[in-house]
């Protein structure tokens, strides 16, 4: 066994190209050579130091502190205590993706646009260190990551926080750290889990265990946006939206290496929480019927994708368009 875990750990540290430079179909192909991404309770590649306790850190923002984090850390009450952290306020907590930061567009824009529109406690999973290396170790680091952020969660319920007024939103590999957190938080479920174009190279469908999935929190939402490409085409959550048909977004051109659609996921939910035009969507009687058509008729059922608000019991594929450009919502018409 220790021979194995010597020889993956040397296959791994054998890598030394740097992504994103190639990050195009030859790019994904040398990607899907190495193993795919362990779960929690995988120990090949545990053990060896990847993501120290010290590699993740945790920002508090409220509206007493909209620019200046608060850091907390985990089992340490007193940094809670004396911060601006209001236990009668809900939580939501931010997780950005591969060669980000806590600085990053996806966590600054949707921080700001909740702190426009209510007083929350906004924590920000700064877990730039492990997400600044090459691709394959940065999925490798997702377990780690998912296992820090759990011990906070539980350190949080600790000292009083109800799951219930917990709220999840990673992007890309951010999205399978939170979908780790909230399926091993303890006293859960986590309320709700937001999904941002879910990351899918070295993830799979088969292992639920290492990604998000809609049994990791009482509800989760989806919205793909870069789909069978960087991030999962599949269906993940109890609610999945897919923008413009979820795989290429308008305005981005030939987008040969993905980025653009693949980051339209954290732009358009950012922007439904603070937009009057909300960005409404059609329900599709079926996976099938946008996997072969690129878009629904629909069964007339239509709901709002993102927002401030939570879809509950609305449970299904739903189809929407949008502006190539911003502002991205087009309103309560024909989203078909």
């Amino acid at each position: 066994m220790i021979s194995l875990l010597f020889a993956l750990f040397t296959v791994v540290s054998a890598v030394t190209w740097d992504a994103p430079t190639p990050y195009d179909p030859v790019w994904l192909a040398s990607v899907q050579m190495y193993p795919p991404a362990p779960a929690v309770n995988e120990t090949r590649f545990w053990g060896f130091g990847w993501v120290y306790e010290s590699d993740v850190e945790f920002r508090l923002f409220t509206r007493r502190n909209p620019y200046d984090f608060q850091v907390l850390k985990t089992n340490d009450s007193a940094s809670l205590r004396e911060s601006n952290f209001d236990f009668s306020k809900k939580v939501k907590v931010l997780t950005h993706g591969w060669l980000n930061n806590g600085h990053g567009p996806m966590p600054e824009s949707i921080k700001e646009a909740y702190l426009n529109v209510s007083d929350l406690n906004i924590i920000v999973v700064d877990w730039g260190v492990a997400a600044n290396v090459n691709y394959v170790l940065a999925s490798y680091n997702v377990a780690s990551v998912g296992r820090l952020l759990t011990q906070f969660l539980n350190f949080l319920i600790g000292e009083g926080v109800s799951m219930d007024d917990v709220h999840l939103i990673g992007h890309s590999l951010g999205a399978h750290v939170v979908g780790i957190a909230g399926a091993y938080v303890k006293k859960g479920p986590i309320d709700t889990i937001t999904g941002l174009d879910p990351a899918l190279p070295l993830f799979t469908l088969g292992n639920k265990d290492a990604r998000l999935d809609k049994h990791d929190a009482r509800h989760v939402e989806v919205i793909h946006t870069c789909g069978g490409y960087l991030g999962f085409a599949s269906p993940l959550g109890h609610i999945d939206f897919y923008p413009n048909g979820g795989t290429r977004q308008p305005g981005c051109g030939f987008d040969y290496r993905g980025l653009c659609a693949h980051n339209r996921a954290h732009m358009f939910f950012a922007e439904s929480i603070t937009s009057a035009v909300p960005f409404t969507a059609v329900r599709c009687t079926s996976y099938d019927e946008l996997y072969y058509t690129g878009s629904c008729r629909g069964t007339g059922e239509t709901l709002i994708m993102g927002g401030f608000d939570i879809h509950y019991g609305k449970d299904g594929i739903y189809y929407l368009r949008t502006n190539a450009e911003k502002p991205y919502a087009l309103g309560a018409g024909d989203p078909t």
